[in-house]
């Protein structure tokens, strides 16, 4: 009787257990079909805000001008472009396992609108129409230039061809044309003396107001004496041809034998009477010889601002004491030895000072005068021994 009294225990014990553990495995379904519930739901909502997010970042790459321009234009047609998003959800009950079923739909985008396709080919268009208006604003900037560099390459070449085909001065054109001549006949001078000399001539001549009159020194060695009257007189009778007038000669030779006083009224004598004639050009040879006292007159015909006549030139020539001159020496060098040999010939401590005769400070003045130019000449072999006529 206990045993069979153990065993209905038991039995009736049994169902009871069993409802229980049935009731705990039920709570833990609905559990865990809760958590599924929540983490669908959330991740819905993450791929909803992460699909927003790369939709605002895209359309903020956009270039900043577009980009204005689809503002100002598309604010209203972009709004239905904004993702529509829907969520459905389903939920079924299953009787024996009592689970939700959760059905998540996807998030798409509508295409733009026709309004939106057609104001966005108009910004394309306005850009199209910027860059050919930009290109074409700048070709015309260089259309410009390059007609203006023309015009002012045409101007120059006019005014630079005019120039060209101005008359040039009758009276220059017949000097250098004979001072070239001169040249052919006088070989182995210096490059000095014809361009010095020329361009110095030359530029009196084409002077249409003349302050003072041209005065060249020129100079030579024993050797080359002959030469040295040759080419100097040459040069006057070019400047005086073209000019149409005569030249005078004077010789110092002649005037060393006279007292310095009546030596010095003939000089002036001679000058006045040539230039008052009509004569443009004189030579004085010989400077070095003429009476100490005598030079004194050319403050008259040589002085810078007071000079009796302006339009002339006058040429004197001195010959210094050695043989011959170096080929190469300098016309500073030319200078130097003329002037010092005049001081030597024209002061002297034993004269008595005065008035009519020669001192350190009167020649100082008068070298000042005479000295604007001073050229070497040497000689040539051929005139030296047949004379000026004589055709090298």
């Amino acid at each position: 009787a206990r045993l069979a009294h153990d065993k209905m225990d038991s039995k009736g014990e049994s169902p009871v257990y069993q409802g229980t553990q049935e009731e705990q495995e039920r709570s833990k379904q609905d559990e865990s079909s809760y958590t599924a519930e929540v983490y669908a739901s959330s991740r819905s909502r993450s791929l909803s805000s992460i699909s927003k997010m790369t939709h605002l970042d895209v359309t903020a790459t956009e270039d900043v001008t577009k980009g204005l321009l689809v503002e100002k234009c598309t604010s209203s047609p972009l709004q239905d472009w904004e993702p529509e998003e829907y969520i459905e959800q389903e939920t079924q009950e299953s009787g024996s396992q009592g689970m939700l079923r959760n059905r998540h739909g996807t998030k798409g985008h509508t295409g733009p609108k026709p309004e939106a396709q057609s104001c966005l080919q108009n910004i394309t268009t306005e850009n199209t129409d910027q860059k050919a208006k930009e290109s074409l604003l700048l070709k015309g900037l260089v259309i410009v230039g390059f007609v203006l560099l023309s015009f002012c390459i045409f101007c120059f070449g006019n005014l630079t061809s005019k120039a060209q085909q101005a008359p040039k001065n009758p009276t220059v054109e017949a000097f250098l044309s004979q001072f070239i001549q001169l040249q052919d006949r006088f070989p182995g001078q210096s490059p000095h003396l014809w361009l010095r000399g020329r361009k110095f001539l030359q530029k009196h001549l084409n002077a249409s107001h003349h302050t003072q009159p041209a005065i060249i020194i020129f100079t030579a060695a024993r050797k080359g004496e002959r030469t040295l009257r040759c080419l100097s007189a040459g040069v006057a009778d070019t400047y005086s041809a073209a000019l149409h007038a005569s030249t005078v000669q004077i010789d110092g030779m002649d005037k060393s034998r006279l007292q310095s006083d009546k030596a010095k009224l003939e000089v002036d004598s001679e000058l006045s009477s040539a230039f008052q004639a009509g004569g443009r050009a004189a030579v004085i040879h010989r400077f070095e010889l003429l009476p100490a006292g005598a030079t004194l007159i050319f403050y008259k015909y040589c002085d810078h601002e007071s000079a009796a006549f302006k339009d002339v030139a006058l040429l004197l020539t001195v010959l210094l004491e050695e043989e011959m001159l170096e080929t190469h020496i300098s016309l500073q060098q030319v200078e130097e030895r003329v002037r010092d040999f005049l001081w030597a010939k024209f002061t002297n401590t034993r004269t008595h000072s005065s008035y009519n005769h020669m001192d350190s400070d009167k020649l100082s003045g008068l070298w000042s005068r005479i000295s604007h130019l001073v050229l070497p000449i040497y000689p040539v072999q051929t005139i030296e021994e047949g004379g000026c006529h004589v055709r090298t």
